[in-house]
């Protein structure tokens, strides 16, 4: 249905928000408006707790398509993305495999979890 995302370009970081059900398009559209914000280097939180990833396996391939041209180009950041299914861990489990070589995106199941990984990802890489 929806992402809306705000950006810090300060700290590097950006914060998502995901809900309702979330397709190709939506994913297509939440990538094109991060890079042409110039946050795909930055680490990002995807709270996606009240979303349901709809996209199928083709699609998929398409998400990692798009971020493996665009890792090409740039540094992409990591990602953690809490859900509250284990259907919804499994999708983005599937995309963690899938862009192993690409850049990191990690599921989560609990949000201070989450932000505990990014910031302990920031003091490692300063």
């Amino acid at each position: 249905m929806t992402i809306i995302s705000t950006i810090d370009h300060d700290q590097g970081y950006m914060v998502a928000i995901a809900a309702g059900s979330i397709g190709w398009e939506e994913v297509r559209t939440h990538l094109l408006a991060e890079r042409l914000a110039g946050g795909l280097s930055y680490r990002e939180l995807i709270d996606a707790r009240t979303a349901t990833p709809t996209w199928s396996s083709a699609q998929a391939r398409e998400i990692v398509s798009m971020l493996t041209n665009f890792g090409r180009k740039s540094v992409l950041g990591p990602t953690a993305v809490v859900v509250s299914s284990e259907f919804g861990f499994g999708m983005i489990r599937m995309l963690e495999i899938l862009l192993e070589d690409v850049c990191i995106v990690k599921p989560f199941q609990d949000y201070a979890a989450a932000e505990q990984w990014l910031r302990d990802l920031r003091e490692t890489a300063t």
